[in-house]
């Protein structure tokens, strides 16, 4: 007996700033190891974590490090 019937996984996918993709993760992993895999992959790219729960459905916005790292600068328009 043939399964042609197509399994539904969701996915954990990271874009940058500007929407460009940078890399998915697939729960097939391990729902946990997908979701740190993915916040690693979005903390280096100071991107965005996205979740698709199948192949159909849209995109879903969970966590955004687009200012991850970043440090506060002092201003150095300030006079004493």
């Amino acid at each position: 007996m043939d399964n042609n019937t197509l399994e539904l996984v969701g996915s954990y996918i990271v874009r940058d700033k500007r929407g460009t993709y940078m890399g998915a993760y697939s729960e097939k992993l391990g729902k946990a190891k997908a979701i740190d895999w993915a916040t690693e992959c979005a903390k280096h790219s100071r991107g965005v974590v996205y979740h698709r729960a199948s192949p159909k459905q849209e995109e879903k916005e969970i966590a955004s490090y687009l200012d991850f790292g970043k440090k506060n600068k002092p201003d150095r328009r300030r006079t004493s």
